[in-house]
């Protein structure tokens, strides 16, 4: 899924294995893995229009992959929830000055 506000940009992942990973958004929907230690492509994670996930390589573990995924898609899930709070009903944007509420 693509960032609605901005174009995204590649970013950098330490995964709970120790191993950095840079996270490339590609011309599809999915984001190329690479190893910038050991300069190795990991391959691809690909996402359908439900947010569901398939990962495209063989390098790395099933525990890897999901950490991988949720760094993509749960920065997306937040902007998602943090766009919904601030459309009014009428879907357009509601701004509150500093220190208001609803």
């Amino acid at each position: 899924m693509r960032n609605k506000l901005f174009p995204e940009t590649p970013k950098s992942v330490k995964i709970s294995t120790g191993k950095w990973v840079r996270i490339l958004p590609d011309e599809g929907e999915g984001y190329a893995l690479y190893d910038p230690i050991a300069e190795l492509d990991l391959g691809r994670i690909l996402f359908d229009t439900a947010n569901n996930w398939i990962y495209d390589g063989d390098l790395l573990s099933v525990i890897e992959q999901e950490e991988l995924a949720g760094a993509i898609n749960g920065h997306e899930k937040k902007m998602d929830d943090l766009l919904e709070r601030w459309r009014g009903d009428d879907g357009t944007a509601m701004f509150f000055p500093r220190g208001g509420t609803e």
